[in-house]
């Protein structure tokens, strides 16, 4: 879904796809415009980072120089990885005010609680508000 979020700078086509079905028989003649951007497609992947640097930058978070994919604002961390995201931060209010910002700036998100694991590391949010990393 996060790719589909950006929107499309130019008109983009593609070739039918095979096993689709159309009026004409031949389709070699035909394309389709693309209406949203699509998994595969070259440029999806810049468009999303652009839409979404430009919605996290208009409330103030701010993109790591040493980590494209790192943000921060105050005290919350948010850790991109192609579509999926994770917010850390020291309390439960701070980040349930942060998914209430994202909501409110268009940005489709589902807040799944504490992270156990992301992209096979594991999280420990300890009592003390730190978080513990382990693979």
């Amino acid at each position: 879904m996060a790719y589909m979020q950006a929107r499309i700078e130019k008109d983009l086509y593609m070739e039918i796809p095979h096993g689709i079905e159309t009026r004409e028989r031949n389709t070699k003649d035909y394309v389709l415009k693309l209406l949203a951007n699509i998994y595969g497609q070259k440029q999806a992947e810049r468009g999303w980072n652009q839409y979404l640097v430009s919605k996290l930058e208009s409330i103030y978070f701010t993109q790591s120089c040493m980590d494209e994919y790192v943000f921060y604002r105050d005290k919350i961390i948010f850790i991109v990885y192609v579509d999926n995201g994770i917010f850390l931060g020291t309390s439960d209010d701070e980040l349930s005010y942060i998914n209430k910002e994202l909501i409110d700036i268009g940005l489709q998100i589902e807040d799944q609680g504490h992270p156990a694991d992301n992209v096979g590391v594991n999280i420990r949010w300890l009592s003390d508000g730190s978080y513990k990393f382990s693979q």
